[in-house]
């Protein structure tokens, strides 16, 4: 879910020697180079999915990832939203995905929210608005499956990469 953590635990991974692909670094480079404001991600996420299918976001971040496969095989992909995502980037590249659930309250997530200040956090959705959305395009079946769990309610950065440690 937004704020669970995700770009923390991809920076403690990034430290390790693996390489980034936040797909929600590609949803703002593809909205910049449309001119849509940050306030329009929702939309603009749903709107691509009623286009091109609930995968439609893997589909924008495959040219990003292939760009990286001819460098490195050492890759996290950040903000996967559901199972078709997951198909998507295993099909088109051939190889299994792993992937690591990462959980934190509604309360706490909240609280980061308010200290990270992001444009879409602050001009977007109300954040259960932003929640459901997240949970109807597939979070929640993503995360059921997932192959390892993190839970981050209370976690310090040493916690964290502890918990990190343990996966790989």
């Amino acid at each position: 879910m937004p704020l669970s953590g995700k770009t923390t635990l991809a920076e403690l991974m990034k430290d390790k020697g693996y390489t980034v692909l936040d797909m929600g670094d590609v949803v703002r480079i593809e909205m910049e180079k449309r001119g849509i404001a940050a306030k329009n991600t929702g939309e603009f996420v749903n709107s691509m999915r009623d286009e091109h299918g609930m995968d439609a976001i893997a589909q924008l971040s495959m040219p990003y990832l292939n760009e990286i496969l001819e460098e490195q095989d050492k890759i996290v992909i950040t903000g996967m939203r559901g199972w078709s995502e997951k198909k998507r980037f295993e099909t088109e590249t051939g190889k299994e995905i792993q992937v690591i659930g990462i959980w934190a309250s509604p309360e706490t997530r909240k609280n980061r929210r308010e200290e990270r200040q992001r444009d879409e956090d602050i001009e977007g959705d109300s954040f259960k608005e932003r929640d459901l959305r997240e949970i109807d395009n597939g979070v929640g079946k993503l995360f059921s499956l997932s192959d390892h769990l993190i839970q981050n309610e209370d976690k310090n950065l040493e916690d964290l990469e502890k918990s990190l440690e343990k996966l790989i």
